[in-house]
């Protein structure tokens, strides 16, 4: 068994799976430490689990075998259940969990309740993270890419970018280099992806300088 530490439960489970590469339904786990904040800052203490994965030799489908929608459904109803008994092992109140097929080759994860902000966290990095488990299990066993709804915060977000980006389309076409605002978390993420979508000759990433998260954009390549 290994152990793991981190400021909350979760992150400590989330860090445990991706450390040995497994899901966190796949984790048999014993809590030694439960966090605590303490009393203004004193006697603040982290979570901390020793963990072992039950699964040994996960069954990898082959992506190249072409997408059948009837399998795809019944894949959907089986990641369905293995999510719900992940979440079961969190602290959160979810009422609403649905996995359905979104398109070819995504499926999309809904998730809804009393505690969906505590899923999306500050500036959405809990989102982000949680994005980022659901991926690493699902697409090596699966092959699917995923669409991650909690709440209807990644629709809400992907309309703000759409509508930013509708404001600086000018200037973007009319500048050799371009600098967006200040993009945190996911929205700089949404805004990459769907920038690259709309300019594909152009040269474009997400760079990070003086605490700030933003897009630049070249002419060059």
């Amino acid at each position: 068994m290994k152990t793991f530490s981190a400021k909350t439960l979760q992150d400590a489970i989330i860090l445990a799976s991706k450390e040995l590469n497994c899901s966190v339904v796949d984790l048999s786990y014993e809590i030694i430490q439960q966090p605590s904040n303490g009393f203004l800052g004193i006697g603040k203490k982290e979570a901390i689990i020793s963990v072992v994965s039950k699964k040994t030799h996960p069954v990898i489908r082959n992506s190249k075998v072409s997408f059948d929608k009837q399998n795809m459904i019944s894949d959907c109803l089986m990641i369905q259940q293995e999510l719900s008994k992940m979440l079961s092992f969190m602290p959160y109140e979810i009422e609403k969990i649905k996995v359905d097929p979104y398109d070819k080759g995504t499926i999309r994860i809904y998730l809804d309740g009393k505690d969906t902000a505590l899923l999306i966290g500050e500036k959405g990095y809990r989102y982000k993270a949680l994005s980022y488990l659901l991926f690493n299990w699902i697409n090596p066993i699966y092959g699917y890419n995923i669409r991650l709804e909690v709440a209807q915060f990644l629709s809400i977000q992907e309309e703000i970018i759409e509508q930013y980006l509708q404001s600086i389309e000018s200037e973007i076409l009319n500048s050799t280099e371009y600098r967006t605002k200040n993009l945190s978390g996911i929205l700089g993420v949404i805004a990459l992806k769907r920038l690259r979508e709309l300019y594909p000759g152009r040269y474009i990433c997400l760079k990070n300088e003086d605490n700030e998260q933003f897009v630049f954009i070249s002419m060059m390549r």
